[in-house]
């Protein structure tokens, strides 16, 4: 059986926005996931020119990129962040979108490093791929089935 996006989100996030404001509950604007690098100069151009994304904010040891209308990667230099650099990434960016074909096509022709093949879940309706950013943390690119 297939299950349609709505109901997919639905099930994911419990309510929409207009439910939430209807509960009382405070809104919620925008989100910024933050990344620890040892150097944050070498990462820029992986969102920069790889995959495009547009600077929002730079004051140098922290670059924040959009990734779509109300989601942002934020890039922190691990000696003046909240966090420190760790080895183990833990965090993973997921990018959802149409055109995981061309994503694809896209980063395989900029040598960036595949760690999964664009291939079907197993686990849940999508269809995806995964890539490594020069800090070492794992980009998933994937679209809804």
């Amino acid at each position: 059986m297939r299950v349609g996006l709505p109901v997919l989100l639905a099930a994911l996030v419990g309510s929409s926005p207009a439910q939430a404001q209807q509960q009382g509950l405070p809104s919620i604007d925008s989100q910024v996931q933050f990344q620890y690098y040892d150097d944050v100069d070498a990462a820029a151009p992986f969102y920069e020119r790889t995959l495009g994304l547009t600077k929002t904010f730079d004051l140098g040891w922290v670059k924040i990129y959009r990734v779509s209308p109300t989601s942002y990667v934020g890039l922190v230099d691990g000696t003046r962040g909240y966090h420190k650099v760790a080895a183990s990434k833990p965090v993973m960016l997921s990018i959802v979108t149409r055109d995981v074909d061309a994503w694809y096509s896209r980063l395989q022709a900029a040598r960036v490093p595949l760690l999964s093949e664009l291939q079907p879940s197993s686990k849940s309706p999508t269809r995806g791929f995964l890539v490594a950013d020069p800090g070492g943390y794992t980009v998933e690119f994937f679209t809804w089935q």
